[in-house]
């Protein structure tokens, strides 16, 4: 009995070994309950570009090539695929279908069905640097997009293929503005571009200002205001051929402007957000929320209201301000 004891004994190493190794081989653990859904927004994220149509669909993109897309202005969001994981600085669409997308490393996606699906398209690169900041989109199917490296880039055929505009250097283009024939381009060190032949040719104007201009628009063919670093408001009364600028109302950088049909306004850095009158000559500091100091890139203006991206996307009545 003893000697059986002691073989049963020594063949139990071995035995549980292999009783191991066949769990591990062919016993496969089977999932309990439901996976965790990705949330829409995650710690870091960051959205810089936003695309707002009258019918309420919207686009806005981000960090890591991130796509968010509403049905219903804003007020309820679902996460779109991205072919990409390049962080994508601005979003621009022609209509419920049809949108452009651009970002860093020259990325630029298009979409033909409404986001359900999103496609690279192939663009020049610049020899010094590729980021692009701003995409422009006109109802003809063209498209204007800048960035780094001096980049001016343009599509005639919504977004699938793109060629340069401007020969590549050691500066950057941040914003661009179309108005019919009028076009416009700021960048760094205060640089300003116009066109009166819708970007056919473009001609460099004098600057009043060294500090880089973030933003520009169009209030029609002639009136138009430019923003940039440490509080900085450009003002054209004849479509872009010369600028004054308006007295300061913040030192804090300002990264984007928009006209609503009825005042201007512009967001930045630290929460501020500045509005002024038709004629753009006085502007009034306020912010969204008395204690925000949130950073906004993007801001567009549609049915009385504001919607803005930046550290977060957030809408205002344009009345409370």
């Amino acid at each position: 009995m003893e000697r059986i004891k002691r073989i049963i004994l020594s063949g139990l190493p071995l035995a549980i070994i292999g009783g191991l190794l066949y769990a591990g081989l062919f016993v496969k653990p089977r999932p309990v309950g439901k996976a965790v859904e990705q949330p829409l927004v995650e710690r870091g994220d960051a959205f810089y570009g936003i695309a707002l149509l009258p019918d309420g669909q919207m686009w806005a993109v981000g960090t890591n090539g991130k796509i968010l897309h509403s049905d219903d202005a804003g007020q309820n969001w679902h996460r779109q695929g991205s072919p990409s994981h390049e962080s994508l600085q601005d979003i621009a669409a022609w209509d419920a279908r049809r949108a452009v997308a651009v970002g860093n490393e020259g990325v630029v996606l298009t979409t033909e069905d409404a986001g359900r699906s999103w496609a690279p398209a192939q663009a020049p690169k610049s020899a010094i640097s590729n980021k692009l900041m701003r995409v422009h989109v006109s109802q003809d199917g063209s498209a204007w997009a800048v960035g780094s490296g001096g980049v001016l880039l343009r599509s005639r055929d919504y977004g699938k293929s793109w060629q340069s505009a401007a020969q590549g250097e050691d500066t950057a283009w941040n914003g661009i503005a179309l108005d019919g024939l009028r076009g416009c381009v700021v960048g760094e060190f205060g640089r300003i571009r116009i066109s009166n032949d819708a970007g056919e040719s473009w001609t460099s104007v004098a600057s009043p200002v060294k500090q880089s201009l973030m933003s520009v628009r169009f209030r029609d063919a002639s009136h138009a205001v430019a923003v940039g670093l440490s509080g900085t408001v450009l003002l054209s009364d004849n479509g872009g051929a010369s600028w004054a600028q308006a007295g300061k109302a913040t030192q804090e950088d300002l990264l984007d402007v928009a006209w609503d049909g009825r005042q201007w306004i512009a967001v930045g850095d630290k929460g501020v957000v500045l509005v002024a009158g038709e004629d753009a000559g006085q502007w009034r500091l306020t912010r969204f929320a008395p204690l925000d100091r949130g950073w906004y890139t993007r801001v567009q203006a549609q049915g009385g209201k504001y919607y803005v991206a930046g550290s977060r996307l957030a809408v205002k009545d344009a009345a409370a301000l």
